[in-house]
């Protein structure tokens, strides 16, 4: 049996999804389209907009924009011609990319930093702040660490120093796991991904706050309030809405259920093995998530270790893997690179059992000796 515990990278849909789409498949077109099929993929595209809207907790007069995900949602918002940006330190690379491209056509970038658990701090941000920033942008929640910011805070305090500037939130992470409120944020815009709460992958939203005036990334339409152009990703869409609408309805349920699994794993991890350390271990953190260091090992090489027993775990974000270069996550938080390199995260379900957690840490325990073990004999 194949016990995925990477949860953060992909979220698989749930029966109920895959049935929905079964159904759709058959009796929707364009929807574009004056017929009844594009009639009524119209209607199911709005009935998904309102979902997300109460999931998030947006407004009526905000827009919700339907994109391919996450990163395009990012690059939508740093496409604007912005002269001066501050963005945080452990940033996803969808937005550290973009902020870059704008700073090297001329526009000043600094970089927030943060403290040894992740976090952004007010002091951090009123360091990193000038008079002439018009674009911050801070996490919800890291998808390595799982650290958690205070946005509603950080918000506050950027709107006070910078009247005028654009904030946004990359909430890609915490929507699904933790209840969050766009209105009660104080943020302008905010993305988030469906994969990462059991939609289809390929689909997410940009959120913007009314009034707010963004340029199109993609243009040769008018859909999505002309911010979007071409034909809508009709079953993505529907497979969001219908993810949005379950994970409202039971987030308390699944937030805790990830919790006492997460907690599980590592109270029964650190009991049994010595040299085990919990990254952000001091910060709020998604309930799911946990990034361990292993001293003796090597994160990659545990990761297929684990991959041959049937535990699938993740050495860093899932669209880093494979790089040479350490966490940059981890490395802003003062790691050194070895430590960085001895690190795995455990993301949880919230559809899974107890059960599982012996035998993820008997595995995660046997693959350490014996590359410690190893290390030795050399």
């Amino acid at each position: 049996m194949i016990i995925d515990l990477d949860a953060n990278s992909t979220y698989l849909p749930s029966e109920e999804i895959q049935e929905v789409m079964k159904l759709a498949w058959r009796r929707l077109g364009n929807p574009s389209s004056l017929h009844r099929g594009g009639q009524r993929a119209r209607a199911e595209i709005e009935r998904a907009r309102e979902a997300v809207r109460y999931l998030v907790g947006a407004e009526k007069g905000d827009l919700v924009v339907f994109t391919s995900g996450a990163t395009e949602s990012n690059n939508m918002v740093l496409r604007a011609p912005w002269r001066s940006l501050a963005v945080s330190a452990t940033e996803h690379p969808c937005v550290l990319g973009p902020a870059r491209r704008v700073a090297s056509a001329g526009a000043e970038l600094r970089i927030i930093p943060v403290n040894e658990d992740g976090e952004v701090k007010t002091s951090h941000l009123e360091e990193a702040l000038s008079r002439h920033t018009d674009f911050i942008s801070i996490m919800a929640a890291n998808n390595e660490t799982g650290a958690i910011n205070d946005i509603h805070e950080l918000a506050r305090v950027a709107r006070s120093a910078c009247p005028g500037a654009h904030i946004h939130t990359d909430a890609a992470q915490i929507v699904g796991k933790e209840s969050i409120s766009f209105a009660a944020l104080g943020v302008d815009s905010m993305t988030i991904s469906g994969h990462k709460f059991g939609a289809l992958s390929g689909v997410g939203a940009l959120i913007i706050r009314e009034g707010i005036q963004l340029e199109p990334l993609l243009v040769g339409g008018v859909q999505e309030s002309k911010l979007r152009g071409g034909t809508e990703n009709v079953m993505g869409i529907i497979s969001l809405g219908v993810a949005a609408q379950a994970v409202r309805e039971t987030l308390s349920v699944r937030a805790s259920t990830m919790s006492e699994l997460r907690n599980c794993f590592e109270d029964s991890l650190l009991t049994t093995l010595a040299g085990v350390e919990i990254n952000a271990k001091g910060a709020q953190r998604l309930p799911n998530t946990s990034n361990i260091f292993l001293a003796g090992s090597r994160g990659d090489d545990l990761v297929i270790a684990l991959d041959r027993e049937g535990i699938l775990v993740s050495s860093g974000a899932a669209c880093s893997s494979g790089k040479p270069e350490p966490s940059h996550v981890l490395m802003a938080m003062g790691q050194s690179e070895e430590r960085v390199r001895s690190t795995i995260r455990v993301s949880f379900r919230a559809d899974q059992s107890k059960e599982i957690v012996p035998r993820a840490v008997s595995a995660i325990v046997g693959a350490v000796s014996r590359m410690r073990s190893a290390t030795s004999e050399n």
